[in-house]
């Protein structure tokens, strides 16, 4: 599949995810968002940035716990949450956070 986006064909997965890692930008992250539905707060842009920096540590995306933990380490634990995470996320926190942050659909996620 594809995604059309500021005159080119991204290419994403059969769920939307991007296949190339390096297609990510912010304003794409933006674009995927409003066609989810979701208006980005600078609490969701925490969190996806966070994903993103997990990603290009271990290359692979933080499971729900991991993420939690990882936003208590990192200073922000107004966010370290699953409560706070699935109202930022209704479709889940992971999985979002991941195909906003233009990752790969994280492998523990049906």
């Amino acid at each position: 599949m594809a995604l059309e986006f500021a005159g080119q064909l991204i290419e994403t997965d059969d769920e939307g995810y991007l296949l190339h890692v390096e297609d990510y930008s912010p304003q794409l992250r933006d674009f995927m968002a409003k066609k989810m539905g979701l208006e980005l707060t600078s609490d969701h842009i925490i969190i996806i940035e966070t994903v993103r920096e997990y990603y290009n540590q271990y290359n692979t995306t933080p499971p729900m716990r991991g993420l939690i933990k990882l936003l208590q380490r990192t200073g922000h634990e107004d966010l370290a949450s699953s409560v706070k995470l699935a109202r930022l996320f209704p479709d889940g926190a992971a999985k979002s956070a991941a195909k906003l942050a233009g990752l790969p659909k994280p492998v523990k996620c049906i």
